[in-house]
């Protein structure tokens, strides 16, 4: 399958009289989508969107899952038992260019890495290479945590063989381990990151910045040319939703409006609540909220180079035939 974006134009997005066909008031259709872990905050933006009925208004019914690892997300998606999942850019491209995944980013939604080192204050790991000979927990093996890892610590010189790496809940119960010695460090989300910094005094908290498109929106291009203004609809109520947390000074009503219809990690505390869930946006509009959910140019040609330079991928492609923004300017056209 070639996936390239002049394919994905002509296939996926069609005529703009397809596409600019009213959803709204028509029977609704489900739209599945899957989270790469069990629902928080971090994934907020299809939560939101949910609970709203964001995707109601665009004639969308939600079908929300929350998965058990990235690599998994993305092989549901695939599998077509997904319309569309949520995984790491790091291992979206890898499994793109190097195993030909029949797989496009349609969006992304975290522009830097929503991944955080969280170790001990009694032996901290502050910079990458601080992690060699250590065993590191993380939510997933083979999955976008373990790619981030790998490609730190190549980029910082050190071989990924040198860390332990054993799979352990994305949660702040997880950095117990630590504590018992089972764990030299512990890689987590932003939320895990915020509830844990927030109930201790003796976490040591190091950000991931490895250049590359933190997270992103991926799905089958034959899937879209089939119904491209699903894809369409799901991105507006998406981009609604979003937009909405970024802009909004009072999340109370947010974080409200989300628990009576979700089950979500971190929802208790609403000062922790609150502080987990502006972290999580500044993420989403870390490039300008301008670019809220759009695949920035300049950040995947980057990303290739990196892997690239990593020997992560097989060769090194151009950037523009792992992405398409033509669905999200669609749904954000008055």
């Amino acid at each position: 399958m070639n996936l390239t974006r002049r394919n994905l134009m002509l296939g996926a997005v069609g005529s703009a009289a397809m596409l600019s066909f009213p959803i709204k008031g028509h029977t609704e259709e489900t739209f599945n989508f899957i989270t790469p872990f069990s629902l928080s905050l971090a994934f907020a933006p299809v939560i939101y969107a949910d609970a709203a009925g964001y995707y109601a208004d665009e004639g969308l019914s939600m079908n929300l899952q929350a998965g058990k690892g990235a690599a998994l997300a993305a092989q549901m998606t695939i599998a077509g038992q997904m319309d569309s999942g949520r995984t790491g850019g790091t291992n979206y491209i890898v499994s793109r260019v190097n195993n030909d995944a029949p797989l496009i980013s349609i969006a992304t939604i975290a522009q830097r890495s929503p991944f955080f080192v969280l170790s001990s204050k009694d032996n901290p790991v502050n910079e990458i290479a601080d992690l060699e000979g250590r065993t590191v927990g993380m939510a997933s093996l083979g999955g976008s945590m373990e790619g981030t890892l790998n490609l730190m610590m190549s980029g910082a010189g050190v071989s990924p063989d040198t860390v332990e790496k054993v799979k352990v809940a994305d949660s702040a119960a997880s950095f117990a381990l630590i504590e018992a010695g089972r764990a030299g460090a512990f890689l987590g989300n932003t939320s895990s990151m915020i509830i844990a910094s927030s109930a201790r005094d003796d976490v040591n908290v190091m950000p991931i910045d490895d250049g590359m498109p933190g997270q992103v929106y991926v799905a089958r291009p034959d899937q879209i040319a089939e119904n491209p203004e699903k894809f369409v609809a799901f991105l507006r109520a998406t981009h609604r939703a979003a937009s909405e947390i970024v802009t909004t000074e009072d999340l109370q009503p947010i974080l409200k409006t989300i628990g009576e219809k979700h089950e979500v990690t971190g929802l208790s505390n609403l000062e922790t609540a609150q502080k987990d869930l502006r972290t999580n946006a500044e993420n989403w509009a870390s490039k300008g909220n301008d670019n809220i959910l759009r695949n920035v140019p300049e950040v995947w040609e980057k990303a290739v180079g990196l892997l690239a330079d990593a020997k992560l991928i097989d060769k090194k492609v151009p950037a523009t035939e792992l992405y398409t923004n033509d669905l999200l300017d669609q749904a954000l056209k008055a």
